[in-house]
């Protein structure tokens, strides 16, 4: 579905049922943020105010369906991109990573001798039980008995 600022322009008079409808599928679209028709909303603050409350009131219609979780995810990135912070924070540049360098070339003596890696084994520390030891006995015994 498209949308268009005409479209959209026409939510302010919409009532609560119809917004919730169209503010659900704007969440099932996955606008990216910076795009026309968030940036539309974003001017426009009774419009923003009122499609946070469709989004809210979507939350809560949404309990317990089958596709809850898709749609909460849809829901709060529609809800970030409403923010005015989305909007002023600039997408970062991904940096390269610094290339390592070549290892050194080897000698012949170097090549000549074979590596040996030996690892000793490493024992577990034993975690102390917090269970009492018990002696059972025959009945009859005593403590001091113990053949």
């Amino acid at each position: 579905m498209t949308f268009d600022a005409e479209t959209v322009a026409a939510w302010t008079d919409l009532p609560a049922a119809e917004l919730r409808i169209q503010a659900q599928r704007l969440a099932s679209a996955r606008l990216p943020v910076d795009h026309p028709v968030w940036r539309y909303i974003r001017k426009d603050p009774a419009l923003a105010a009122k499609l946070r409350g469709a989004l809210s009131g979507l939350l809560t219609t949404i309990k317990g369906s089958r596709d809850e979780h898709m749609q909460r995810i849809w829901i709060n990135a529609a809800r970030t991109a409403l923010s005015d912070k989305a909007a002023a924070a600039p997408t970062p540049a991904k940096e390269k990573p610094a290339k390592a360098k070549a290892p050194a070339p080897r000698t012949e003596q170097q090549a000549a001798e074979p590596v040996v890696v030996t690892r000793q084994p490493v024992e577990q520390p034993k975690a102390a039980s917090s269970v009492v030891p018990m002696l059972f006995q025959q009945p009859g015994k005593t403590s001091g008995d113990l053949s």
